[in-house]
């Protein structure tokens, strides 16, 4: 990935300063981005927690009958 080096011109507390940026970003803006995808990942991974519950739900239950229909076989072949 190439980066481009520049100045960039940002005003703090009213007063214009140049600082350093990387394709246009500096570093306020920087960390302003990883600081949302910090958020996004935390939902993101918040969904996976949930979504994986749910899968490991339907397993339980698909174990669950297939348990209860095993026993319900061998009661009929023990008594049928």
């Amino acid at each position: 990935m190439t980066h481009i080096i520049s100045d960039k011109k940002v005003t703090i507390n009213g007063m214009i300063h140049t600082v350093t940026a990387v394709n246009g970003l500096d570093r306020v803006d920087i960390n302003n981005r990883l600081h949302d995808l910090n958020v996004e990942m935390d939902k993101l991974k918040q969904k996976q927690i949930e979504l994986v519950s749910m899968r490991d739900a339907i397993d339980f239950e698909c174990d669950r009958r297939e348990q209860a229909d095993n026993c319900d076989n061998l009661f009929e072949q023990m008594f049928g």
